[in-house]
């Protein structure tokens, strides 16, 4: 059949690339991480309303925000940001952000066609691809007005899914990037709804988790990486707080997870 063969074909086109050596950094992808992932940013532990299901705890993980990563320049050698770009209120600090800490990566989003079908409503742009840019214009009262029907289509239907992969290029723009991501913005946006961002239960959720053994360890190289989200200053780490050498203020460590939020930012000691 000629759709699996466009299915194949799309497959390779929609697919991250990371090198088999260096460190890669996987952002937003809690509840699928990519294999080769040796850390996971993500910002929200205990709100799964933008994720695809539960934060998954394999790799090791980093509670912080994607337009202030707290990692040192050129930390790593990949990026993998799968469906994150378009939930930023600022892709540009997002983008930038990524190509401060590596040289090249890969970035997915949805399509205008995409999100006029499904619909999500915790993205706040319709975004089409010109070359190489993504070109973000705001979605404003724009909707999917039968989004349901399709996702539930989704779910239910094996055709219906062979079709949706085998048009992929449709719903998905994919881009292998080096140097720089290509942004354009026209105008501001905001979502119908977001997850909530509550640093005492994410303190809750990380001390359960450790409890049960399921937090994974930050590798050394990668505890040197550490900067302060705020100051860019180095991050020492010590026991249950990390703190910046530069300006002295700390984060909440719970099990080895590092909570580098500013919302989680304890002032330095007099």
């Amino acid at each position: 059949m000629r759709e699996l063969a466009d299915v194949r074909a799309a497959g390779h086109d929609h697919a991250p690339a990371p090198p088999a050596t260096g460190l890669v950094l996987d952002v937003g992808g809690g509840h699928d991480p990519h294999p080769r992932a040796d850390v996971v940013v993500d910002k929200y532990l205990a709100d799964d309303f933008e994720r695809g299901g539960s934060l998954n705890l394999s790799k090791p993980v980093v509670i912080a925000d994607a337009q202030a990563l707290p990692f040192a320049d050129g930390t790593f050698s990949y990026v993998v940001a799968s469906h994150v770009l378009e939930h930023a209120t600022d892709p540009r600090r997002f983008a930038a952000e990524f190509a401060r800490v590596a040289p090249r990566g890969f970035v997915q989003v949805p399509s205008r066609e995409s999100e006029l079908t499904f619909g999500w409503p915790f993205h706040p742009w319709l975004i089409d691809r010109d070359g190489d840019v993504l070109v973000f214009e705001p979605r404003g009262d724009q909707r999917a007005p039968t989004g349901e029907l399709f996702h539930e289509s989704y779910q239910s239907s094996a055709l219906f899914r062979l079709w949706w992969a085998a048009t992929r290029s449709t719903w998905h723009h994919s881009i292998e990037w080096e140097g720089e991501i290509q942004v354009r913005v026209a105008g501001d946006s905001a979502a119908d709804a977001t997850a909530t961002l509550d640093v005492e239960r994410t303190v809750t959720e990380l001390r359960i988790a450790a409890e049960r053994g399921a937090l994974q360890p930050l590798p050394p190289a990668l505890q040197a990486a550490l900067c302060s989200p705020c100051c860019g200053g180095g991050l020492a780490l010590d026991g249950e707080h990390a703190t910046c050498g530069r300006c002295g203020t700390s984060y909440p460590v719970i099990g080895g997870v590092p909570i580098l939020l500013e919302e989680a930012r304890q002032p330095a000691v007099a």
